[in-house]
């Protein structure tokens, strides 16, 4: 699976790969949110994001930001984070959605992404469960569109390795 870095800013980064400024559902500014390739050096506060979920060319969206606070993780085999990912995949697929990790296998939050929420999809995230989520409207540059898994990939073969579902023929 390839990833970037993904963090949170205050201002609008000048050496990511895409970033988008944030907006609360009434309209106020809530910050930055960036994506750096996984060849970059770790920014600091980054989590490692699906790269599938990146796009620079993305439209405007609405998400589940779902941030674990600061020096917090679970194991993604933590009952909670299978829960949360067994909740996810019995619900209609959202545009894209990636959990946030440190390490190979520590979960410190997801992002679900909704290009068009008229059923208020991103209210209802799975995640905010362990950890709070936010509902934030996302300008244009960042998030694409993800296929939607083929079936349950809540299994591993291997801490950084999630079962290789979409390379199966």
């Amino acid at each position: 699976m390839s990833w970037c870095w993904f963090a949170y800013r205050n201002e609008r980064p000048t050496d990511a790969k895409a970033s988008a400024a944030l907006r609360t559902p009434a309209g106020d500014g809530a910050g930055f949110l960036a994506a750096w390739d996984a060849s970059e050096s770790e920014p600091e506060g980054a989590a490692r994001i699906d790269a599938r979920a990146v796009d620079p060319d993305g439209e405007q969206a609405w998400i589940s930001l779902v941030w674990a606070p600061g020096g917090v993780s679970l194991l993604f085999d933590d009952v909670a984070v299978s829960h949360a990912i067994r909740s996810v995949l019995a619900m209609v697929a959202p545009d894209a959605l990636s959990t946030l990790s440190q390490g190979d296998d520590r979960f410190v939050g997801a992002v679900t992404v909704v290009h068009d929420d008229g059923g208020g999809r991103v209210g209802h995230d799975p995640f905010g469960a362990i950890f709070p989520a936010r509902v934030l409207a996302v300008e244009a540059g960042l998030f694409g569109h993800m296929p939607p898994p083929a079936g349950p990939v809540t299994q591993r073969y291997g801490a950084n390795n999630p079962w290789p579902w979409d390379r199966f023929s």
